[in-house]
Formats: structure tokens, C-alpha cells, sequence
């Protein structure tokens, strides 16, 4: 892939998550044809589960290792605070990859999720599962509410509001 190609597929997900932000009910399908380049950027679905689920992956194992540089101490808590922290970075990402947990193409990337959490928490990897169900459980009970979501922005939209206050 060019850099070209690979700035426009960036562009083109970031586009189609700022949609799916606004509106919430759109399919996947649905949200590729609504943004602009979204077909071209991804071809099929699965192309976009895939970059998706690459996103969503990049941003857990910057928490992870964020969190082991800070010196927390209890694996587990790490693994289940990244996961939570990257759900409220990234709410559409996540909402798209549940909406197609039983995608055969994506069953070998979320194991391997599963995987690294549990080794991130220090249990054998068949234990991913029961971390990632810790994980939503806490995340269902500090979720924000939509227009929360939708203000929020990102990491550099919350570092230029900290220095601003």
C-alpha cells in the first residue's frame, strides 16, 4: 500500500467514525457508502472490520503499555482498565466491531485480543474472555452518555481543553 493509499484510507475511517458518531443507527455498509471515499478506501465490509479492528487494537496496547510505564501494579486492572479506556476513546470503533462479533474473517483477530489481554493480565490466554467481560461490565457502568461521545473528541482535543482551563 502507498502512502497515499494508506492516507486516504485513514481519512476515510476517520470520516466514517465521525459519521457514525452522529448517527449511531447506521450499518457498517450503510456508513462506508455515506462517507466520501468510503468505497474506494474499502472495497468490502471486511476491509473495513479489518482496519477497524487494527485501529481498536493499536489504541488497547498504547493504553497497556501506558499503564505498565505508570507502574500499575495489578495486571489485571490493567488490562481491564485499557480496554475500558480505549472503549471511551474509541465508542464507534468498538460498536462496530460487537455489531460483527460473529464475522468469520475477524474470529482470528479477536482471539488474539483475547489473548493479549490475558497474558497482559497474567493469566493462561483461555482467560481473555472472562478479562474482556470484566472489562464491558465496567465500561457498561461508566459509559457516557451519547453527547458526551460525540463532544469528547480525542486525545488532542482533550490535552488542548486541559491547558486551556
Amino acid at each position: 500500500m502507498t502512502w497515499d493509499a494508506y492516507n486516504r484510507r485513514k481519512e476515510s475511517l476517520r470520516g466514517m467514525l465521525a459519521v457514525k458518531d452522529a448517527h449511531r443507527d447506521l450499518s457498517l455498509t450503510e456508513l462506508i457508502d455515506a462517507t466520501e471515499g468510503g468505497r474506494d478506501a474499502f472495497p468490502t465490509d471486511t476491509d473495513a472490520l479489518f482496519e477497524l479492528q487494527m485501529t481498536w487494537f493499536q489504541r488497547l496496547s498504547g493504553h497497556m503499555e501506558r499503564l505498565i510505564c505508570e507502574g500499575q501494579e495489578d495486571p489485571g486492572m490493567v488490562a481491564v482498565t485499557a480496554w475500558v479506556s480505549t472503549a471511551a476513546d474509541l465508542p464507534s470503533v468498538r460498536a462496530l466491531l460487537d455489531a460483527h462479533r460473529d464475522e468469520p474473517a475477524l474470529r482470528k483477530a479477536f482471539a488474539k485480543e483475547l489473548a493479549y489481554l490475558a497474558t497482559s493480565a497474567g493469566v493462561p490466554p483461555h482467560r481473555g474472555q472472562q478479562i474482556q467481560d470484566s472489562a464491558r461490565r465496567t465500561w457498561a457502568t461508566r459509559a457516557p452518555s451519547r453527547q458526551d461521545d460525540v463532544h469528547r473528541g480525542g486525545l488532542l482535543s482533550r490535552l488542548r481543553n486541559a491547558i486551556a482551563a
